[in-house]
């Protein structure tokens, strides 16, 4: 009870967090699958675990990524629209690694705590200054003076945090068959994105070494042939992201100009368009035709299955999205895809098979609550539907909805029933953890 507890507060903290910082998270299975196959070699190669990387997308059109505390990677869009091949991704990729390899991230929790404590102690001795004095002036200078020097330590601590995540890089670059061609290109990219922002991005600049002056280090490196056969299969799976995303985001005058060509790339990114434009009958076709070029392909699947669902055509899209989970059987997202077509219609009675599909998926999710709740209401299950909305409103932080649904399903549910035990434990949870005046 203790984990899920933990588990329910770091979700939503991560999502409090990506609001307040005004992210914008998206999700897709084959951008996130293609990333972990960039950063498996770079964690074990620093001895991380891979197997608890956590990947989030971030909808934005600037060159970028960072690292949180947990192993959470966040990767701006921009990196991967903007990048001419796989190897640029993968060094900005080393750098975070170099960050959480350091320790860098914990350190620079506990250095912003110092930072904010002393600019804390700088408001009370100003205030102590303005008491003694009478003077507004004395107490502004000294409140002024600790916290510059407060903010100029942190910001020179973050450059040689930057300087030796660099470094942490070049060496897991090398050891991972990588040559250092793609590190000084995507540098080069930043020089260009520094020059163009720098009034705009102050904080990022001083808080970073000037890339001049990374781009020199990595320069002077010597620099190891690279794998042939890795750096193949990487770009085959950035190629494919690229253009995915492209078409998905990118301006239509852009995708046009830029996927002309009759490569798998190309027809993808035409066919992501064709979709997004609302050109359906005209996208449908060439994500069939996508499909009978490589019938294995899980992407392509899911692809047709969300075409067909968001134009109302649920029933139709089983189909495909069973073939995607059959491909792709511990994909949450595939999963969740099926389950809503499944639910899709209202006289849909074989809510057996839907919650058959979501058993695998991590609870943490709101959106697999939510449809099993759907799933338990039409199959008459009130008891099980009330404590699927109970998680569902945990999940999305509605606590006073948590609360009354929680109770709702105590009350249904037998007292021995391992979903009222659940409830009972909401209920707790939430008792526990319930802010004080």
């Amino acid at each position: 009870m203790k984990r899920r507890a933990v588990l329910f507060w770091l979700f939503l903290l991560l999502c409090k967090t990506a609001q307040a910082q005004g992210l914008s998270l998206i999700r897709d299975e084959e951008v996130e699958r293609g990333l972990s196959f960039y950063l498996t070699p770079l964690f074990e190669q620093a001895g991380l675990p891979p197997e608890n990387m956590q990947i989030h997308l971030v909808r934005d059109d600037s060159i970028n990524a960072f690292a949180v505390q947990g192993l959470h990677i966040f990767v701006h869009t921009g990196l991967l629209t903007k990048a001419d091949n796989a190897q640029e991704v993968v060094a900005v990729l080393a750098h975070e690694t170099g960050h959480i390899a350091g320790g860098h991230i914990v350190r620079l929790y506990e250095n912003m705590r110092i930072a904010r404590r002393n600019m804390l102690l700088s408001m009370v001795l100003g205030a102590v200054v303005a008491g003694a004095s009478g003077r507004g002036d004395a107490a502004m200078g000294v409140m002024t003076g600790m916290m510059s020097s407060s903010q100029g330590l942190l910001a020179g601590y973050r450059r040689s945090e930057e300087s030796a995540a660099d470094e942490t890089a070049v060496r897991l670059l090398t050891a991972t068959g990588h040559d250092l061609s793609g590190f000084a290109d995507i540098m080069k990219k930043l020089q260009k994105q520094e020059n163009l922002y720098d009034a705009d991005n102050t904080e990022l600049w001083r808080t970073h070494p000037m890339v001049k002056e990374r781009l020199a280090l990595i320069l002077a490196r010597p620099s190891k042939a690279a794998n042939a056969n890795r750096v193949a299969r990487e770009n085959e799976i950035f190629s494919r992201m690229k253009a995915k995303l492209d078409g998905f985001l990118s301006s239509p005058q852009k995708v046009r100009a830029e996927y002309k060509d009759d490569s798998l790339p190309s027809r993808y990114a035409r066919a992501v368009l064709a979709y997004r434009t609302g050109d359906f009958a005209n996208a449908e076709k060439q994500i069939d035709a996508l499909i009978a070029a490589e019938p294995e392909n899980p992407y392509f699947y899911e692809l047709k299955g969300q075409l067909l669902f968001e134009t109302a055509r649920g029933t139709e899209a089983v189909e495909p999205y069973e073939k995607a989970v059959k491909l792709l059987p511990d994909s949450d997202l595939f999963r969740i895809g099926l389950a809503q077509a499944l639910l899709s219609d209202e006289n849909q009675t074989d809510t057996a098979k839907a919650l058959a599909v979501l058993s695998p998926v991590k609870e943490e999710l709101p959106q697999v609550w939510r449809l099993k709740a759907t799933a338990y209401g039409r199959a008459g299950k009130s008891g099980q539907a009330a404590y699927a909305l109970a998680e569902y409103s945990l999940t999305t932080g509605d606590l006073k909805q948590a609360e009354r649904f929680a109770r709702q399903a105590s009350d249904l549910l037998p007292a021995g029933d391992p979903a009222a035990l659940k409830a009972r434990d909401i209920l707790e949870e939430l008792r526990e953890n319930r802010p004080r005046k």
